[in-house]
């Protein structure tokens, strides 16, 4: 037979079961004769030769058996195959049935030969030999009871014919005559086993191939979730993707737009101009925000954020929130509450804030009346912050979606003034990041409880002061020669502009080359780069190179819109001052004036204001 076939046939007979077990039955029989034959062919030669002084007839038996012996292995060698069998099963087991019964007949026989001739000794030594034989059918045709039926069947006629030769014959032994009878009953006990064994084998054939079934819908489902998460996978990095281009050309005209207003900003205006420009700049504030949150997003995603550990008083970090959000609450009309604490906790107080910042700002957003209190407590060994509001509640089968990302429950309008639905799923991702743990309960209508859970310590400093705003740095015309390298046109004229007006000596390039050159014409005291520029360049490049040229201690300012994960990683990895478009003019103007070392006078341009 050819094993390697009985895989691929079992998976087709899978569709009808019953015949599927009657298949393995089949070739568990042929199975078992092929290992056997040669053993009873053995054994029968061994009987031959004790009674080899019968002559003629023990030599007959002992040929009928070595063809019948010789014939079954010929045909399970070369005749049978796993393909006829899964294809005929019942004519199989037909087949194993008269063939078996013939190899019945014969050593049924042997008992009627022996008792006419034979010794006492050499017939006990026979009905050992036949009983051996009876006993080790019940190991070959387990597997089908059926076969053996057949085979036990054909020796009990075999048997009571030699009982009655025996007993019409004259002078025969009574006990040689009877015998044929104890054989018949030791015959019928063995079929009896056979069946028993026959049940298991049954049982453990149908759960094999129940087993096979569970494996391969296994595999299936294994199959399903890795070809699921590959194209999981395949859409995060694309929606990463996406977001990054998005938020890169997004980016670039907000940025340059920045800079002109920051301009036009410095300039005289009148009452009805001021006003303009103080809508200008909101609804560039409101633009900038919404950008920072897919930014954040995509740090977050690119794994750049590295807490900082420390031990730092809660309170301060409230209060600090409160005076950053709390106009806004006030413009809607909403009290805000921040209640005292001296309470100390060990984390990053700058992720800390984070999350806490997008808690009170959801809580203003979603709050109509009434309005919303943060306070603080210890338990045990956890601080929790809990930031309480009266708003409009979150049914209980949305309490885990509402951090999912881009997810607004209360904002089908797409109203740009709730944001982009960012905040919850940043801060579970930097909850994460530095082990903290979110809870939320909330009643629909009734208001919600956000706590952010955070290990306690003790106080190794006292409270420090509220930082005060920082003044805007200002500077002298002379102030400084600095290189701007930016492939956008309108954002490199806004630099120039801005930094001119400053009183900077700015020179605006496109390329690496016209940077270098530049840089060889005149050493600069400042580069400002794109990180993202033309015909695959980048940022970090040129600043290799410039530094090459300037030296390694020019100061370097990385600007980039680009919001990819890679990118950032790639930017966090070459250690610069790395700023992120759209930048206001006060931050890149006081990051150039901390770089320049020369601290520099009030410009003019300011009395203008």
């Amino acid at each position: 037979m050819t094993p390697g076939v009985a895989a691929a046939s079992d998976q087709d007979l899978m569709a009808s079961p019953q015949r599927a077990v009657l298949v393995e039955q089949v070739r568990l029989i042929y199975g078992v004769l092929g290992r056997s034959s040669w053993s009873t062919l053995a054994l029968s030669l061994f009987v031959a030769w004790v009674l080899r002084q019968l002559g003629m007839p023990i030599a007959i038996w002992l040929a009928t058996q070595t063809l019948l012996k010789l014939g079954e292995q010929i045909e399970i060698r070369w005749f049978i195959r796993d393909e006829a069998i899964a294809a005929h099963p019942e004519r199989m087991v037909r087949r194993l049935m008269v063939t078996q019964s013939l190899h019945a007949a014969g050593w049924g026989a042997l008992l009627w030969i022996a008792a006419a001739k034979a010794q006492p000794d050499q017939f006990i030594f026979v009905v050992m030999a036949i009983g051996g034989v009876l006993s080790g059918g019940i190991t070959s045709y387990s597997p089908l009871p059926r076969v053996h039926l057949a085979y036990i069947c054909t020796f009990i006629v075999v048997e009571l014919v030699s009982f009655v030769a025996l007993w019409l014959t004259a002078g025969s032994n009574p006990y040689f005559t009877y015998m044929p009878l104890l054989m018949i009953i030791y015959c019928l006990g063995t079929y009896s086993n056979t069946t028993v064994a026959g049940q298991t084998y049954q049982r453990t054939i149908e759960l094999s191939f129940r087993n096979a079934e569970l494996a391969r819908s296994l595999e299936r489902e294994v199959d399903h979730a890795r070809c699921a998460q590959v194209e999981a996978d395949a859409a995060n990095a694309a929606k990463s993707t996406f977001l990054a281009s998005a938020s890169h050309d997004l980016r670039q005209p907000i940025h340059a737009l920045g800079l002109f207003l920051a301009l036009l900003d410095r300039s005289r205006l009148d009452d009805l101009q001021r006003d303009t420009m103080n809508q200008a700049l909101a609804a560039l504030r409101a633009s900038s925000e919404m950008l920072d949150a897919l930014l954040d997003f995509s740090r977050a995603e690119a794994g750049v954020i590295v807490p900082q550990w420390q031990s730092f008083a809660i309170g301060p970090v409230l209060r600090q929130i409160e005076e950053e959000t709390g106009s806004t609450a006030d413009d809607r009309q909403l009290f805000y509450r921040t209640r005292d604490s001296d309470l100390w906790v060990r984390s990053d107080p700058t992720l800390v804030k984070l999350i806490l910042q997008n808690f009170v700002t959801n809580a203003i957003r979603y709050t109509v009346s009434g309005g919303l209190l943060v306070g603080c407590r210890r338990r045990g060994t956890v601080v929790r912050v809990e930031v309480w509001d009266t708003g409009i509640g979150i049914p209980p089968d949305h309490h885990e979606a509402i951090f999912a990302d881009f997810l607004q429950l209360s904002n089908p309008e797409r109203d740009r003034r709730k944001g982009l639905g960012l905040g919850l799923a940043i801060a579970r991702r930097l909850a994460d990041l530095i082990g903290a743990r979110i809870t939320l309960s909330s009643k629909p209508g009734q208001g919600s409880v956000f706590g952010l859970e955070l290990p306690a310590s003790v106080a190794t400093s006292p409270l420090e002061t509220q930082p005060q705003p920082a003044v805007l740095p200002a500077f002298k015309r002379s102030g400084g020669r600095v290189l701007i390298l930016e492939d956008d046109e309108a954002v490199r004229q806004g630099l120039c502009a801005l930094l001119t007006d400053a009183g900077f000596d700015a020179v605006g390039c496109e390329t690496i080359a016209q940077a270098c050159e530049a840089a060889q014409r005149e050493a600069p005291d400042l580069a400002i780069c794109d990180f993202r520029l033309r015909n695959g360049e980048n940022g970090i490049e040129a600043t290799r190179r410039l530094r090459a040229l300037a030296g390694q201690e020019l100061p370097v300012l990385l600007i980039t819109g680009d919001t990819h994960p890679t990118r950032l990683a790639e930017a966090a990895r070459a250690d610069l001052t790395v700023l992120h478009k759209p930048v206001p003019a006060d931050l890149l103007l006081k990051t150039i004036g901390n770089s320049i070392s020369a601290p520099l006078p009030t410009h003019a341009a300011a009395e203008n204001r």
